[in-house]
């Protein structure tokens, strides 16, 4: 983290939505280093309350929230409190699915889980200044870039957005992409016509095969567990934060037992040099 952050002596009160347990409480450990957690919540309507009570300068927001979804708890931040920064730190499906929503509501930036310590300082840095930010890794997924394998495709920046979601419903896209209905059927038209294909099916295998990720990123998942990698590593990232808390904790333990036992030595050390100071014999072990 840049040392000028840590320095910094602004530290933004801010509430934590994060509905994993395991990982709030490592998420907690972690940014309390630069910004004071002055709440925690597990679902949105929770969420929502705590902010609209303790009015934050900051919040830390997942979009998979039990009851009110992070879209919603966003658009009520921004409503009620907009000079509260929005930090929304999800995983690639739900960052990649409700991406524009999220930031027509108001998100400042966005963070993956899984991406680590470093990235998160920097989106916080960035955020809490009241600028934007967006992992990389997120950027690269819903900004994709016209594929050069056809040239001749001649799709429309709008086209390749609509294109990208064909696994989602029309109405699922109108609402990510702010369009009417009928406007997004009109761009499958002229995406079918263009990549020369009969059905939506067929135009997203083929965007596949031009080189394009279609959204919402579908997450990797073990087999065994049916667990996500990225849930799997952010576990793995909470569980050492909270190590290396407790690890901090015993070694300031160590210390504090090492004064008290040097604070008790001392006395006696003093005494010693004194009679050689005075030319005296040291006292006999049997009457120290």
């Amino acid at each position: 983290m840049d040392s000028t952050f840590r320095s910094n002596p602004f530290r933004p009160r801010t509430i934590l939505c994060e509905r994993h347990e395991l990982i709030r409480f490592g998420l907690k450990r972690v940014v309390s280093e630069v910004v004071d957690i002055i709440g925690e919540a597990a679902d949105g309507m929770t969420a929502t309350e705590m902010i609209r009570r303790q009015r934050p300068d900051f919040v830390i927001l997942d979009v998979d929230l039990d009851v009110l979804n992070g879209v919603e708890v966003c658009r009520r931040v921004s409503q009620e409190l907009p000079n509260s920064n929005v930090l929304v730190l999800t995983d690639s499906y739900h960052a990649t699915k409700y991406h524009n929503q999220l930031m027509r509501a108001g998100a400042r930036g966005f963070c993956l889980k899984s991406s680590g310590p470093r990235t998160l300082f920097e989106a916080i840095e960035q955020v809490t200044r009241a600028l934007p930010y967006c992992d990389p890794k997120i950027t690269q997924l819903v900004k994709q870039a016209p594929s050069t394998s056809m040239p001749n495709c001649n799709l429309t920046d709008r086209e390749i957005e609509v294109l990208i979601r064909l696994d989602l419903r029309n109405k699922e896209i109108a609402e990510e992409l702010d369009m009417k209905l009928r406007t997004v059927e009109k761009h499958i038209e002229c995406i079918l016509a263009k990549l020369k294909v009969p059905t939506r099916t067929a135009a997203a295998l083929k965007a596949v095969q031009l080189g394009y990720v279609l959204l919402p990123k579908m997450p990797g998942r073990d087999p065994v567990t049916g667990v996500t990698h990225e849930q799997t590593v952010a576990e793995l990232q909470a569980e050492l934060a909270i190590a290396n808390e407790h690890l901090r904790a015993l070694l300031k333990q160590n210390e504090l037992l090492k004064e008290a036992l040097n604070e008790k030595i001392r006395p006696v050390d003093e005494e010693e040099e004194k009679r050689k100071r005075m030319g005296l014999n040291p006292k006999p072990e049997n009457e120290q």
